[in-house]
């Protein structure tokens, strides 16, 4: 009952917006060390009964935190791609993924100073492994992103 209420109450609060982050790694251990913690004390785990995470997590049958982030930003990406291509949010889409190229949307337009180091297209490139105008392309086939997106979850 308590691995129902937290996967129902606090992991999606834990993960409200996660589709737009754009973590370093210390952030994600934070969050994954947060996870497991939680499961451990719902499981009555000590730290030395030397429990692996990844025994956790077989045990409790949930995901990890970056396969559940990963999953939902890709799902992000793939709505956001099949969108009409006058809806703002879409042609935004295509500019970022252009300008990721080398491609100004003008020409007197500049990077911001301070940016962060990953952008969230580059995230998108990194979960796929592939570049950003193939992703474009693969989201538009709905059945077949949501297998890249679903792929390589533990649990």
């Amino acid at each position: 009952m308590k691995l129902r209420i937290y996967s129902t109450c606090v992991l999606p609060i834990l993960l409200c917006g996660s589709e737009t982050w754009t973590l370093i790694q210390a952030d994600w251990n934070k969050l994954d060390s947060f996870h497991v913690r939680c499961q451990r004390l719902i499981l009555h785990i000590r730290w030395h009964d030397f429990v692996s995470n990844d025994e956790v997590l077989h045990r409790t049958g949930l995901f990890n935190v970056s396969y559940i982030v990963r999953k939902r930003r890709l799902g992000l990406f793939g709505n956001v791609a099949r969108l009409r291509h006058d809806v703002p949010a879409n042609q935004i889409l295509q500019i970022c993924t252009k300008s990721r190229y080398g491609e100004r949307p003008t020409q007197e337009w500049r990077r911001a100073c301070g940016r962060p180091s990953t952008t969230w297209t580059h995230q998108i490139c990194r979960d796929t492994g592939v570049t950003a105008t193939e992703a474009l392309q693969l989201a538009e086939d709905r059945p077949f992103w949501r297998t890249i997106a679903t792929a390589g979850g533990s649990g």
